[in-house]
């Protein structure tokens, strides 16, 4: 039996100083766009049922240079694949919990006509490679916080608009905190805030400030119509929606 050669169309750039493959179907465009939605596979039941390892996160220290992207399973599980076949898929195990990742590679298959996307993503998680389709997230704000010897990373995923795939402004924010030398200390969850501004600069969505009465950050995201403060003291969180 002969194998199709598609002509696949390859983008080639640097994230933090690694070569970053993009992978183009011939069928990714706005000419052919399928019917229905696309199901995310890494959420499917099909896959859940399967009696799989659970995969090891890589988030007791952040490396962003080596993992400048995370991907988040949030209160769900993402199964992760040997391979990004559609007709053959084969899981590997489950990601239960946060981890740093680096994309390796973005293949882009197919659009669909509720424009939803079939983009598969080729990411590392400790020296191993795996594929997955859902999202990264690929956006993120570093901060000092110099009263208490700490550092802030406010991270969220680019989202996508009218059909196009993570172009557009960032979502599902969530907060990590270090020390000086990037241990993990706390993690939020995904916050309940939706930026919903696709213009805003980082000086208009967030606001950090010393609070000396209660010796802690308030940390504020500010959205077209949301707010969500923040307050750490170096150990303890407390979120507030305002």
């Amino acid at each position: 039996m002969k194998n199709r050669i598609l002509p696949l169309i390859f983008v080639f750039f640097l994230t933090f100083g690694y070569a970053q493959k993009e992978i183009y179907y011939p069928e990714y465009n706005y000419q052919n766009l399928k019917d229905g939605t696309y199901e995310i596979k890494s959420f499917s039941k099909e896959f859940f049922k399967k009696e799989l390892p659970i995969i090891k996160p890589n988030i007791d220290t952040l490396n962003p240079k080596e993992y400048p992207n995370f991907l988040n399973p949030y209160n769900k599980e993402i199964v992760l694949f040997k391979n990004h076949d559609l007709t053959e898929l084969k899981p590997v195990g489950k990601l239960t919990e946060l981890t740093q990742v680096r994309v390796d590679s973005i293949i882009y298959k197919y659009k669909f006509k509720d424009l939803t996307n079939c983009v598969w993503n080729r990411i590392l998680i400790d020296d191993k490679y795996y594929y997955t389709d859902a999202d990264i997230h690929d956006f993120s704000i570093s901060k000092d916080l110099n009263k208490l010897n700490q550092k802030l990373k406010i991270i969220g995923q680019n989202d996508g608009y009218d059909g196009v795939y993570h172009v557009g402004y960032p979502e599902y924010f969530f907060m990590i905190f270090t020390d000086n030398e990037n241990k993990v200390i706390y993690k939020t969850k995904v916050l309940d805030f939706y930026l919903n501004d696709e213009f805003a600069m980082e000086e208009d969505i967030l606001n950090l400030k010393w609070n000396e009465k209660n010796n802690s950050y308030e940390i504020t995201l500010i959205g077209t119509e949301q707010k969500i403060k923040v307050s750490w003291n170096g150990k303890t969180s407390e979120i507030k929606k305002l």
